[in-house]
Formats: C-alpha cells, sequence, structure tokens
C-alpha cells in the first residue's frame, strides 16, 4: 500500500507544499529553512548569519508540543479517533510501547489516503499529510538476498536476520490481534507485510530520543542530516512549554546557505548507522563498537539455566575508545568463565503455587540480578584476576573466530559482479565493503589489545604468558599462585588462537 502510494502519488507531499504545511501546524522557522542538497536530499539549511552566543543558545527552529509524534500525542489521538483506539487495545501490551503506538498510527494514518479502500476508518490529523512527506527509506531490511549476502561475516548479517523475524512477528500479530477491527477489516486486502516494514523504517530512521519526552518522531528538525563530534552545529532540547526547540550550539557560527546538522548519536558504530539510517559517512575511519554475540557450550550442564538467568544480552560489545584505546563491555562472559567448582550453583524450588523454579546462587549469595550481579561479586573476589583471564581469553578466541569468518567470506563478496543488470546496485556494494573493511579492522585492533593480556593455552582453558612477554594479567601474583595449586604439571605452550590471519584485507 505504502510503497504504491509514493509510486502513484496519492501518499507524496510535494517538496514545495511541506513548508506551508509545517507554518500552518505552528512550527516557527526562526534561522532555518527546509532545503535539498545534492547527494543528501531533504535538509536544514541556514537562511541567516549566525554567531554562536555563550550565555544563551539561539533557537533556530521551534515545533510546537503537539505535533511531536510520541506516545503522550499518540494516546491523545486515540481519544477522538475510536477506531485507533481499538486496533490499538487490541494489540494488548505492544500497543503500550511508544514503537509499537507509534508504527501502528504511522500505518494507520497512510491508510487514510489510500483510494481504493471499501470504507473510510480513522480520523484524519496533521500528520496524515506528514506521513505523505516521508520518503521511502533505504534500510538494509528492503536489500535484496544477493545484496544481504554482502555482509556475510559483519555484525549486521546477523542483526537484519533477527530484525526481519522479529518483524513478521509484529506483522503476524497485528493481523491476528486486529483482525477483528472496524479498521482492519477495511485495509486488509490493501496492506502486506512490506507496509510494516515502512513503517518500522519511518520510525527508526527518524526517531529522535528527546529530553523530557523520549523516543518520538519531531518533524522539521527530523530532516537535519547527521554529522559527528565536533562538526556538529546544533542540537535539540525540549523547551519549558514542551515544545521541541533546535539550538545552535554555542561554539558554532553559521553562514546563509550553510547546513544546519545534528548529532544521530556519536557513540553509534558503523553497524548501527547502516542499520538504522540506511547509510554509512564517507570519512568514517572506525567502525567505533560492533556487538559480537556469545553462547554458552553445548557440553556445560548448566547451559539451558545460564541462558535463562542471564538478564543480560548474550555476548559483548568492543569498543573504540580513541587514542589508539579499545575497550569491551559485556557481563554475559562471567557465565561462561564461572563452573560448579567456582561455587556457582543452581537450586530447584517449588512455589506456594506448587510450580517449579530455579534459583542461581555463587557461593552463598543468591543472584537475583544474574550476569550482572555475578559482575559485581567477582570484582570483590581475591580471585578477580584469574576470572578477568579466562574472560580475556575467551573473548580473544571469539574475536579471532568473527575475524576468520569475515576474512573467509572476502574473495567470494569481493568477486560478485554488482552494478547494473546484476541486481546487486553499486551503492549498497559499496556501504557492504566499507563496513566489512571497518570491522574487520576494528577485530584486529581488538585482538593485538588482548594478546597484551594473554599468550599461551594453559589447563582448564585459559591462558599464561610465556616468560618473555610483558603481559598484564597473567603476570598477576593471584593468577601465579592460582595455576601453582593447578595439578602441578607445567602448562604446555600453543599457540592456539594467537595464529595470525592475513591482514591483507580490503
Amino acid at each position: 500500500m505504502i510503497r504504491d502510494g509514493k509510486a502513484v502519488g496519492w501518499l507524496q507531499l510535494p517538496s514545495e507544499a511541506f513548508l506551508p504545511w509545517a507554518k500552518l501546524n505552528g512550527i516557527a522557522f526562526t534561522h532555518v529553512l527546509p532545503g535539498i542538497l545534492e547527494g543528501k536530499g531533504g535538509a536544514l539549511v541556514s537562511n541567516a548569519d549566525m554567531v554562536g552566543d555563550v550565555g544563551k543558545p539561539q533557537t533556530l527552529m521551534t515545533v510546537p508540543r503537539a505535533l511531536i509524534l510520541s506516545r503522550e500525542r499518540i494516546l491523545g489521538h486515540a481519544k477522538v479517533d475510536k477506531d485507533f483506539r481499538e486496533v490499538l487495545e487490541s494489540l494488548g501490551a505492544f500497543g503500550t510501547t511508544s514503537r509499537g503506538a507509534i508504527l501502528v498510527f504511522l500505518l494507520m494514518q497512510a491508510s487514510l489516503s489510500c483510494p481504493s479502500l471499501p470504507e473510510r476508518t480513522g480520523v484524519h490529523s496533521p500528520f496524515t499529510e506528514y506521513v505523505k512527506a516521508l520518503p521511502l527509506e533505504e534500510l538494509p531490511t528492503f536489500w535484496m538476498p544477493s545484496e544481504l549476502q554482502l555482509l556475510a561475516g559483519t555484525t549486521l548479517a546477523p542483526a537484519i536476520a533477527y530484525k526481519l523475524k522479529s518483524l513478521h512477528r509484529e506483522y503476524d500479530m497485528l493481523r491476528e490481534a486486529a483482525k477483528d477491527t472496524r479498521w482492519f477489516r477495511a485495509v486488509h486486502d490493501a496492506v502486506d507485510f512490506d507496509d510494516w516494514l515502512q513503517v518500522d523504517a519511518m520510525y527508526r530512521s527518524r526517531a529522535l530520543d528527546f529530553p523530557g519526552i523520549g523516543h518520538c518522531m519531531v518533524p522539521a528538525i527530523d530532516l537535519a542530516n547527521h554529522t559527528a563530534g565536533e562538526a556538529t552545529i546544533a542540537i535539540y532540547e525540549k523547551d519549558e512549554d514542551g515544545n521541541a526547540v533546535l539550538l545552535l550550539r554555542n561554539d558554532k557560527s553559521i553562514a546563509k546557505g550553510d547546513e544546519v546538522t545534528i548529532t544521530y548519536g556519536d557513540e553509534k558504530g558503523a553497524c548501527e548507522m547502516l542499520f538504522s539510517y540506511g547509510f554509512l559517512e564517507h570519512d568514517r575511519q572506525s567502525a567505533e563498537t560492533l556487538f559480537l554475540s556469545l553462547s554458552v557450550p553445548e557440553n556445560d550442564p548448566y547451559r539451558a539455566i545460564k541462558m535463562q538467568t542471564a538478564e543480560c544480552a548474550p555476548g559483548f560489545k568492543l569498543i573504540d575508545a580513541g587514542d589508539g584505546e579499545m575497550d569491551w563491555k559485556g557481563e554475559f562472559i562471567w557465565l561462561l568463565c564461572i563452573t560448579e567448582d567456582d561455587g556457582l550453583h543452581f537450586d530447584l524450588a517449588r512455589t506456594v503455587d506448587g510450580e517449579e523454579e530455579v534459583h542461581a546462587f555463587f557461593g552463598e549469595h543468591e543472584l537475583t540480578g544474574g550476569a550482572p550481579e555475578l559482575y559485581t561479586l567477582l570484582g570483590k573476589s581475591e580471585l578477580w584476576d584469574v576470572h578477568r583471564l579466562r574472560a580475556v581469553a575467551i573473548l580473544q578466541q571469539r574475536v579471532f573466530d568473527q575475524m576468520q569468518v569475515l576474512y573467509g567470506t572476502q574473495d567470494d563478496v569481493e568477486a560478485t559482479p554488482h552494478g547494473q543488470e546484476t541486481g546487486i546496485r553499486d551503492r549498497r556494494h559499496d556501504q557492504a565493503m566499507q563496513l566489512r573493511r571497518l570491522e574487520f579492522e576494528l577485530l584486529e585492533r581488538a585482538y593485538e589489545d588482548f594478546e597484551k593480556q594473554v599468550g599461551y593455552d594453559v589447563p582448564h582453558g585459559f591462558a599464561i604468558a610465556d616468560d618473555n612477554q610483558k603481559v598484564e594479567l597473567a603476570d598477576s601474583e593471584i593468577v601465579q599462585r592460582y595455576l601453582a595449586q593447578m595439578s602441578g604439571v607445567e602448562p604446555e605452550h600453543s599457540n592456539g588462537p594467537t595464529d595470525q590471519v592475513d591482514d591483507d584485507f580490503s
């Protein structure tokens, strides 16, 4: 429905009509105007020379509270639109979330303009025209299967696969839950899964985490393109009246005709930028962050229980900390490091209703907070260096495995034809190749950073440096004493995961 409406024209708002619509609905363009920039499409452009004021930030634009598409605004619309309210209530818990409510609202607002429906449902609002102004997004959820193959070995590949499965579940749930509503009876022949992909892309690519409001969509401000760090021109905030305001940064000056940019998040990595916004900056020098999954080994007798009690994502994040430094975060790893011999155990208890439930313990302490709580307890243990060494050894191996997959698929990806009549568009090919390069470089740096802490395999699955290496953890007195208490067998040195991967990667 949405794709057809954009192509035929009934779901389009001409670019020259956006400014009148915005002003009609109370948006005040103080020092910026909507514009079109070559290679970027929609943008915000300064209409005056301005110098940042350290004492008082200068307002570039004000969007009235009523035009902020937030959960609060959705609930307000539901009070006057009984058809929308009926659909929202049919969705249960999903309809109470900001994302769920906004996606369904966008879909219903788009359907209001569809000329082929047998009957009219829902209530028009300013957002009926706003949906017409939104372009079809080019997120990876719309890539062809042949284009997705270019991502093999990147962290984006499993993220897209999981996202598509999740979107299918949501769409099936929507059709089942809302099947008896008046709106769905009118649109069920016109709406399909691609429409759910479209409203997800609209929201995902334009949602802002607004201070004091939460995740929402803000017309006109969402025209601002992204730049990171010091290149960012403006910031967005909520004023005392609840309006959304775009402010010139105190240390910035702009000339008339300059593009006014915001940041979508300086901390966002290359994978997330391509996943959520459909682009990578041409001058990006680092993947910044990437998330690698972890799994409890199949032979761990507590595997299922550990997964059940983790209370965190099953993986860890590698972070480019700048100045050549690397960092990582993720509590799940500690469940992989600890065994029954270390004091981890699980007890089965029966509730007052007669049902059985599992309680996790580390020593005498019950783990009600899963892996994050376990991490806190391990940090207080006298064997903390031992636990850290185990963690780093596992993480280094996981990084090595990811490098192997990425490198092992590189030749096939490079040999894949792209361009006209190949089914693989040049832009998507270039984006995939850029992501592959950035992720491999970050993995390689992370591997080398872990190598400072880990050297050679020893019994019980963790590592110790040889006499010539200056490593941080293996030289710890606690680790050395712990190893000495082991079977007494001198550890055999082997290269294990330290075998190098060919670094000829482009």
